[in-house]
C-alpha cells in the first residue's frame, strides 16, 4: 500500500511549526544566558571585598611651595609632619632612613609626589621591618623614617594629606600610596629608591 504524500499546506504548517520551535529554543538560550550574567553580577556585587576606607584621612590647606634660600628661617607649617609649604632647595633621596628627615626637606619630596611614612620607636621591630619591606617593593616615590614627635605610632603624608595610624596598618598605607603617590604639584619628577640605611 503506497504512503500518501502530505499536502503542501500541511508541509508549510509543519515547517512553520519547526521554525517556531527553533525560535522558542533560541529565546530560551538567550534568556538563560542573560539570567546567568545577572546572577553572576549580583553574586559579585554581594561578595566582593569593600574598598578600604581611609578612616581619619586629613586634608590640610595648601601652603603652596617654593624654595628657601640659605639663611631663611624655618617656616611655620599647618601640620605636623608638614604637608605643604616652603622647603629646602633639594629633596631627600627616596628610600629608607635610620634618622629623622627635617620637614623642610621632606616637603620638597611631597611636592614631587613622594609618600612619606614615619614611625615612632613604640612600634615593634617586626612592624618596622614590614613597613621597610613595603617601601622596597614599591620602589619609587616613598620615604620611610623614624620621628619622635609624632602624635601617633605611624603617620603617612602626601601633599596636603595625612593619615595617622595607631598600628602599622599596611593595607591602609598601601591605599594611601595608591591614591597619592606621584600626585604632588610637580608631577613627573622621578624619585627612585636610592638609599637604604638599614643595610648599614
Amino acid at each position: 500500500m503506497s504512503q500518501q504524500k502530505p499536502s503542501k499546506k500541511a508541509a508549510r504548517r509543519a515547517a512553520t511549526e519547526a521554525k517556531r520551535r527553533k525560535e522558542k529554543t533560541k529565546r530560551y538560550f538567550i534568556f538563560g544566558g542573560v539570567a546567568v550574567v545577572i546572577v553572576g553580577l549580583i553574586v559579585f556585587a554581594v561578595t566582593r571585598p569593600e574598598p578600604v576606607e581611609l578612616e581619619g584621612l586629613e586634608t590640610f590647606a595648601d601652603l603652596a611651595g617654593g624654595h628657601l634660600r640659605e639663611g631663611d628661617p624655618v617656616p611655620s607649617y599647618n601640620s605636623l609632619p608638614a604637608t605643604s609649604g616652603l622647603h629646602a632647595a633639594s629633596p631627600a633621596f627616596c628610600g629608607i632612613y635610620a634618622e629623622e628627615i627635617p620637614d623642610v626637606v621632606q616637603v620638597h619630596n611631597l611636592e614631587h609626589g613622594t609618600v612619606v611614612v614615619q614611625y615612632q620607636s613604640v612600634i615593634t621591630d617586626d612592624d618596622r621591618t614590614r613597613i621597610e619591606e613595603f617601601a622596597r617593593v614599591k620602589g619609587t616615590h616613598i620615604l620611610v623614617a623614624p620621628r619622635a614627635d609624632l602624635t601617633h605610632p605611624v603617620v603617612v603624608t602626601g601633599w596636603t594629606r595625612m593619615l595617622r595610624l595607631d598600628i602599622a596598618d599596611l593595607e591602609a598605607i598601601d591605599v594611601f600610596y595608591d591614591r597619592f603617590a606621584q600626585r604632588g604639584p610637580e608631577v613627573g619628577v622621578p624619585c627612585p629608591f636610592q638609599i637604604d640605611q638599614t643595610l648599614g
